[in-house]
């Protein structure tokens, strides 16, 4: 065999060799995973910047709105606490929006609470606030400026029912307006529940010649069926012919809802009586021998026995104390702020800014026995504890 013969197949291997090699080599990765999606755009909520007292504005949580007087109103939080569906709660739940209010005539800033169960309307530093709508997100906001329609005063006049009034069906309304607030002697009436649900509409008819700018007394009656809420608005709009919007004008009064409305059970709730509980010696025991039952007729609703611990905190009535029946309720501040059922225990969380549900040991017996008896006539509940702890303590 010739050298060339075994040079040229020496080369020949090696180069076979190389190719199979590079034949091994994996090839190179490719990257089949889709781009990253790019990254969601926040908007911010657009704050509102200014809002008359007595017009409904509406915000979404982190917005804030300012009135004429400098009054910042700014929409926190909402808490929902609402009971979920398919689930019994002892505490139906609620959603609480969380309002900052500064600025205006307020020394320093003030938080409020509300809740679509505890209450839509609040006061501070003389402003009137009225929750309209409430959702997960947003309210619907009516503030009414310090001494309420103060603003309107020297255009219309509202005698009856005043801010904050309980009402019930049929309501009249009474008052006093000057010719220009009417129209062919009318101007509409409209009252609203607190979801903004019109619940009646009527004209209010001048009582006396209207072709005058003097005060003229006008009357309405509103009849309605009961309401989804417990709170809601009077609006009393100046009759505008024209339509041009700066001729409007409204006065709006919030109002509260009588719990006559709608069905009832009759409960007990108990207050105390210190005749029923004297020893043979005359002296008071501060024992469950001094209760008292009185029965009420409740609205029928989800959280019955809150709504008695509630009529508890309220105190007897005026009838009821001239009969002698006392128990040392009501107690400025002391409210009930929810409840828990749980294997027969019923735990009450109060608040009590005050400290005034301490003291001597007869004293906050007769107040946690009055509260403990009225729960336990609902066979569900066992025992009763109190939240904090400290509450009710001698």
């Amino acid at each position: 065999m010739s050298k060339k013969f075994i040079a040229a197949a020496t080369i020949a291997l090696f180069i076979l060799a190389g190719a199979g090699c590079a034949a091994r080599q994996p090839p190179p990765a490719v990257n089949t995973a889709a781009p990253p999606a790019p990254s969601p755009v926040v908007v911010p909520p657009t704050p509102r910047t200014t809002a008359a007292f007595g017009s409904e504005v509406a915000l979404r949580t982190g917005e804030s709105v300012t009135f004429d007087d400098g009054l910042a109103v700014l929409l926190k939080e909402i808490n929902d606490s609402r009971c979920p569906k398919g689930v019994q709660c002892i505490w139906q739940g609620e959603l609480a929006p969380v309002l900052q209010l500064s600025g205006g005539a307020l020394d320093e800033p003030v938080e409020l609470q509300f809740g679509t169960v505890r209450g839509l309307n609040r006061s501070a530093g003389g402003y009137d606030l009225v929750l309209s709508g409430v959702t997960e997100g947003s309210v619907a906001l009516v503030v009414n400026s310090p001494a309420g329609a103060a603003a309107h005063a020297d255009i219309i006049r509202l005698a009856s029912p005043q801010a904050g009034q309980l009402v019930a069906s049929p309501l009249e309304v009474t008052g006093e307006a000057r010719g220009t607030w009417y129209f062919e002697a009318s101007f509409p009436v409209k009252l609203l529940d607190a979801n903004g649900t019109e619940l009646a509409a009527v004209p209010a008819q001048a009582q006396s010649d209207w072709m005058t700018k003097n005060f003229v007394p006008f009357k309405a009656k509103l009849a309605f069926q009961t309401p989804a809420t417990s709170t809601g608005t009077l609006v009393l709009k100046k009759d505008n012919p024209s339509g041009l919007p700066e001729n409007d004008d409204e006065l709006r009064v919030p109002v509260k809802f009588s719990a006559s409305l709608g069905s009832t059970r009759r409960l007990k709730i108990f207050f105390y009586d210190q005749n029923k509980d004297l020893d043979q010696a005359g002296n008071v025991q501060c024992s469950r021998q001094g209760l008292v039952a009185v029965e009420r007729d409740v609205p029928v609703s989800k959280t019955p026995i809150q709504d008695l611990v509630r009529l508890v905190l309220q105190g007897p009535t005026a009838e009821e104390k001239a009969a002698g029946i006392a128990g040392g309720f009501p107690l400025p501040g002391v409210e009930l702020k929810g409840a828990d059922l749980k294997d027969g225990v019923l735990t009450l969380e109060f608040a009590d800014p005050n400290n005034l549900t301490g003291g001597g040991s007869c004293r906050v017996g007769i107040l946690w026995f009055q509260i403990e008896a009225t729960a336990l006539q609902f066979p569900e509940v066992k025992s009763v504890r109190f939240l904090p702890e400290e509450l009710f303590q001698p």
